[in-house]
């Protein structure tokens, strides 16, 4: 009996032993996945929070563009404004019309002109979506004959066009010819050289001069302001006396044609002399180095001269040496910074010969200092 209960006592031993390892066995199995779940989740809401994802990705860059509101979007509706015939010095005027067919507002800074054409200043620089505006022009043609073609841009704040080009065209076509287009005056022939001057209208029409000036006055020119022809033929007479002066000037002569009201003739006058170079030019002098040069002068019309002196206007310039040679005078000399140049980085002067018959040559000068 005794047996029968010690073997009974050791087998319940046995199996409450080993449910009891069965279940802390299960416990800890149940414990690791939980704790093993946890970690996934841990890790998850991690890569959440450092990775974003594309679509968060997108959305982020699309916040840091700056939002671009709408485009204006300038039309031109005839970009080319054709005048045809016109008149030299003629007044024309032609306009250039524009639209706003963008979204957002049309702003014009202004109108560029390059052509010298007057175009008035803009009352109104900005235009709601689908309004439009006019650009009004005024050209006047010079007294040249042809073809002409000129650009001018409308500046605006339209990023595909912003300097929009504008283009006008004419044709000048002169109703008065006249020649010569410009004299000659010499010394040495009669009448300075000055022939006749002819004048007609080219479209069959009659006209009248109205009015000639000279400027200077060194020659006469005789018409009769009630006389209406097609051509008109002019005989100016020259002041020798007078001319000996003058370098340059104008024949102004005014027509009562309608199409062309003026004309000029321009003139100059043969110099006695010539100087080369025309103008002495010193650069970089030093006081204690003075830069050495030569001047030749020249008769125009072939004739021997005699000077009668060579005089500089300041110690900037200092004669060496002068002699004539074989039609030709030639005047050696030093220039160098004057001395009372001070800190002036330029200095000028002037070089004048005089002939023996009252004539005078002057001769520029121009120079620098060397900065040490």
């Amino acid at each position: 009996m005794k047996g029968n209960f010690r073997l009974f006592f050791c087998l319940t031993f046995v199996v409450g032993t080993l449910f009891i390892i069965g279940c802390e066995e299960n416990a800890s199995a149940t414990k690791s996945n939980a704790e093993y779940a946890q970690g996934e989740m841990s890790q998850q809401a991690v890569q959440s929070t450092s990775e974003p994802t594309a679509q968060e990705g997108i959305e982020s860059q699309q916040d840091d563009v700056e939002p671009q509101g709408p485009e204006p979007k300038i039309v031109v509706e005839k970009n080319i404004y054709d005048f045809g015939d016109i008149d030299p010095g003629s007044t024309n005027k032609g306009e250039f019309n524009f639209t706003n067919q963008g979204k957002g507002e049309l702003k014009v800074e202004r109108i560029q002109s390059t052509c010298g054409c007057t175009v008035p200043k803009l009352e109104k620089k900005t235009y709601l979506r689908g309004e439009s505006g006019t650009i009004n022009v005024t050209f006047r043609p010079g007294q040249r004959s042809g073809k002409i073609t000129k650009h001018l841009y409308i500046l605006s704040n339209d990023k595909d066009d912003p300097r929009a080009e504008l283009t006008i065209k004419a044709n000048v076509v002169k109703k008065i010819s006249y020649e010569p287009g410009r004299f000659r005056l010499r010394l040495d022939e009669e009448n300075a050289g000055v022939k006749e001057i002819k004048i007609e209208s080219t479209d069959g029409r009659n006209f009248a001069i109205s009015s000639i000036k000279i400027i200077p006055e060194c020659m006469a020119i005789d018409y009769d302001p009630a006389l209406e022809a097609k051509e008109f033929i002019l005989h100016p007479v020259v002041d020798v006396n007078e001319i000996k002066d003058v370098r340059s000037g104008n024949i102004n002569i005014k027509l009562t044609h309608p199409s062309q009201n003026s004309i000029t003739i321009p003139f100059d006058l043969l110099a006695p002399f010539k100087t080369d170079p025309a103008t002495l030019i010193a650069l970089n002098v030093d006081a204690g180095n003075p830069v050495q040069k030569t001047v030749y002068i020249l008769s125009n019309y072939d004739e021997e001269f005699e000077v009668k002196s060579v005089t500089p206007s300041s110690d900037a310039i200092k004669v060496i040496r002068q002699e004539y040679v074989e039609n030709s005078y030639h005047i050696e000399l030093q220039i160098a910074p004057p001395s009372d140049i001070g800190t002036k980085r330029y200095f000028d002067g002037k070089l004048t010969v005089e002939m023996a018959d009252g004539e005078k040559v002057v001769i520029n000068c121009v120079g620098s200092v060397l900065q040490k």
